[in-house]
Protein backbone atom coordinates (compact mmCIF):
# COMPACT_ATOMS: atom_id res chain seq x y z
CA UNK A 1 0.00 0.00 0.00
CA UNK A 2 1.25 3.60 -0.72
CA UNK A 3 -0.51 6.10 1.24
CA UNK A 4 0.08 9.86 0.95
CA UNK A 5 -1.57 12.82 2.98
CA UNK A 6 -1.36 16.26 2.99
CA UNK A 7 -3.14 19.44 4.11
CA UNK A 8 -3.09 23.36 4.57
CA UNK A 9 -4.87 26.39 6.06
CA UNK A 10 -6.01 28.70 3.37
CA UNK A 11 -7.99 31.69 3.38
CA UNK A 12 -10.38 30.34 0.70
CA UNK A 13 -14.33 29.45 2.27
CA UNK A 14 -15.85 26.22 2.43
CA UNK A 15 -17.92 26.42 -0.25
CA UNK A 16 -15.39 28.31 -3.05
CA UNK A 17 -13.23 24.76 -2.81
CA UNK A 18 -15.85 22.83 -3.06
CA UNK A 19 -17.80 25.31 -5.76
CA UNK A 20 -14.04 25.50 -7.86
CA UNK A 21 -12.85 22.21 -6.86
CA UNK A 22 -15.73 19.34 -7.19
CA UNK A 23 -19.16 20.64 -7.58
CA UNK A 24 -18.96 20.14 -11.21
CA UNK A 25 -17.27 16.81 -11.54
CA UNK A 26 -14.31 18.59 -13.72
CA UNK A 27 -11.34 17.07 -11.71
CA UNK A 28 -9.10 17.18 -14.85
CA UNK A 29 -8.83 21.04 -13.31
CA UNK A 30 -6.46 19.54 -10.85
CA UNK A 31 -5.81 16.80 -11.15
CA UNK A 32 -2.90 16.40 -13.56
CA UNK A 33 -3.09 12.84 -14.13
CA UNK A 34 -6.91 12.87 -15.40
CA UNK A 35 -7.35 13.38 -18.79
CA UNK A 36 -11.20 14.42 -18.11
CA UNK A 37 -14.05 12.10 -16.64
CA UNK A 38 -16.72 9.99 -18.30
CA UNK A 39 -19.54 8.31 -17.55
CA UNK A 40 -20.67 10.50 -14.87
CA UNK A 41 -23.65 9.21 -12.95
CA UNK A 42 -24.87 11.86 -11.42
CA UNK A 43 -23.93 14.95 -9.38
CA UNK A 44 -21.11 15.10 -6.63
CA UNK A 45 -23.07 13.04 -4.11
CA UNK A 46 -23.07 9.73 -2.78
CA UNK A 47 -23.12 6.45 -4.94
CA UNK A 48 -22.29 8.69 -7.81
CA UNK A 49 -19.80 6.61 -10.05
CA UNK A 50 -17.54 7.67 -13.35
CA UNK A 51 -14.54 6.71 -14.84
CA UNK A 52 -11.36 8.71 -14.75
CA UNK A 53 -9.71 8.33 -17.96
CA UNK A 54 -6.12 9.04 -17.40
CA UNK A 55 -3.57 10.72 -19.43
CA UNK A 56 -1.73 7.56 -19.67
CA UNK A 57 -4.49 6.07 -21.77
CA UNK A 58 -5.98 3.87 -18.79
CA UNK A 59 -9.35 3.97 -17.36
CA UNK A 60 -10.25 3.92 -13.78
CA UNK A 61 -13.75 3.40 -12.66
CA UNK A 62 -14.63 5.13 -9.29
CA UNK A 63 -17.93 5.78 -7.08
CA UNK A 64 -17.99 8.34 -4.46
CA UNK A 65 -18.85 8.18 -0.97
CA UNK A 66 -19.00 10.18 2.16
CA UNK A 67 -20.46 13.13 0.33
CA UNK A 68 -20.68 16.21 2.86
CA UNK A 69 -21.43 19.41 0.68
CA UNK A 70 -18.89 21.88 1.86
CA UNK A 71 -17.27 19.47 3.83
CA UNK A 72 -15.93 15.67 2.86
CA UNK A 73 -16.06 13.90 -0.46
CA UNK A 74 -14.68 10.27 -0.50
CA UNK A 75 -13.62 8.27 -4.10
CA UNK A 76 -12.63 4.64 -4.57
CA UNK A 77 -12.13 3.21 -7.27
CA UNK A 78 -10.06 -0.44 -9.32
CA UNK A 79 -9.18 -1.45 -12.76
CA UNK A 80 -7.56 -4.66 -13.64
CA UNK A 81 -10.31 -6.69 -11.56
CA UNK A 82 -9.32 -4.89 -8.61
CA UNK A 83 -5.74 -5.72 -8.66
CA UNK A 84 -5.40 -2.11 -8.71
CA UNK A 85 -7.38 -0.15 -6.02
CA UNK A 86 -7.27 3.65 -5.34
CA UNK A 87 -8.98 5.82 -2.58
CA UNK A 88 -8.84 9.42 -2.03
CA UNK A 89 -10.20 11.32 1.00
CA UNK A 90 -10.44 15.20 1.23
CA UNK A 91 -11.60 16.83 3.93
CA UNK A 92 -13.02 20.44 4.59
CA UNK A 93 -12.77 22.19 7.34
CA UNK A 94 -13.72 26.12 8.57
CA UNK A 95 -10.66 26.85 11.20
CA UNK A 96 -12.75 30.43 11.89
CA UNK A 97 -14.22 33.42 9.77
CA UNK A 98 -11.52 33.37 7.51
CA UNK A 99 -9.79 30.40 6.94
CA UNK A 100 -10.17 26.26 6.07
CA UNK A 101 -8.50 23.41 6.26
CA UNK A 102 -8.13 20.84 3.30
CA UNK A 103 -7.07 17.88 4.23
CA UNK A 104 -6.02 15.13 0.77
CA UNK A 105 -5.20 11.49 1.28
CA UNK A 106 -4.37 9.05 -1.55
CA UNK A 107 -3.72 5.56 -1.54
CA UNK A 108 -2.98 2.51 -3.51
CA UNK A 109 -3.39 -0.60 -2.80
CA UNK A 110 -4.65 -4.28 -4.58
CA UNK A 111 -2.05 -6.95 -5.60
CA UNK A 112 -0.96 -5.27 -8.26
CA UNK A 113 -1.03 -1.78 -6.62
CA UNK A 114 1.12 -2.87 -4.15
CA UNK A 115 3.31 -3.03 -6.48
CA UNK A 116 3.10 -0.40 -8.04
CA UNK A 117 3.07 1.54 -5.07
CA UNK A 118 6.44 0.12 -4.26
CA UNK A 119 7.77 0.89 -7.20
CA UNK A 120 6.14 4.16 -7.96
CA UNK A 121 6.12 5.59 -4.35
CA UNK A 122 7.37 9.00 -5.46
CA UNK A 123 5.37 9.40 -8.35
CA UNK A 124 2.50 9.06 -6.07
CA UNK A 125 3.37 11.05 -3.54
CA UNK A 126 4.30 13.62 -5.93
CA UNK A 127 0.98 13.36 -8.05
CA UNK A 128 -0.96 13.56 -4.81
CA UNK A 129 1.21 16.84 -3.60
CA UNK A 130 0.68 18.14 -7.44
CA UNK A 131 -2.76 17.84 -7.27
CA UNK A 132 -3.31 19.31 -3.74
CA UNK A 133 -1.31 22.22 -4.58
CA UNK A 134 -3.58 23.00 -7.85
CA UNK A 135 -6.57 22.44 -5.75
CA UNK A 136 -4.95 25.65 -2.93
CA UNK A 137 -3.73 27.21 -6.58
CA UNK A 138 -7.45 27.25 -7.55
CA UNK A 139 -9.59 27.90 -5.00
CA UNK A 140 -7.02 30.69 -3.70
CA UNK A 141 -7.12 32.50 -7.31
CA UNK A 142 -11.32 32.10 -7.30
CA UNK A 143 -11.16 33.35 -3.91
CA UNK A 144 -9.02 36.42 -4.55
CA UNK A 145 -11.53 37.15 -7.86
CA UNK A 146 -14.80 37.35 -5.64
CA UNK A 147 -13.45 40.19 -3.64
CA UNK A 148 -14.30 43.53 -4.11
CA UNK A 149 -11.74 46.55 -3.24
CA UNK A 150 -13.52 49.68 -2.80
CA UNK A 151 -11.65 52.87 -2.50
Amino acid sequence: MSYCKTSAIVEVSPQTIWDVCFADMRWELWDHNIRQLTNVSGPCEDGTTCIFEQNDGTNFFFILSNVEKYRSINFSGNKLGGTIKAEGKILITPVDNFSTRIEYSFELSGSIGFILAVFKKNEVVDGTEAGFANIVKLCEEAQRSQHVIMN
